[in-house]
């Protein structure tokens, strides 16, 4: 059975994966084995983790991405916007 947190973080992805795919990001969702990271190549931001990557790791990595990228011109949901403004804190916490 789920937990609250892992569905918390699930509700979570799927808004920072919809503003992230909004703002013009590449996700690429792969079998890497590996933790994944956040690139920028020819001027587009990428997101790349691994397909069984926990929620929580996933979102840690559109975050990243979402700050490299212009988001005046997009809809940021408020609680995406409170996450990108807590990330930039320096006590942020956990998502």
């Amino acid at each position: 059975m789920e937990s609250h947190q892992e569905r918390h973080q699930r509700e979570i992805f799927k808004l920072l994966h919809e503003t992230a795919l909004n703002a013009g990001i590449v996700i690429i969702e792969d079998k890497i084995n590996r933790r994944g990271g956040v690139c920028r190549l020819d001027e587009k931001v990428m997101v790349i983790y691994d397909v069984h990557a926990p929620a929580r790791e996933r979102n840690r990595l559109i975050l990243s991405g979402l700050k490299l990228v212009d988001l005046e011109r997009i809809y940021v949901p408020p609680k995406v916007r409170e996450m990108l403004e807590a990330s930039r804190e320096p006590t942020a916490g956990p998502l």
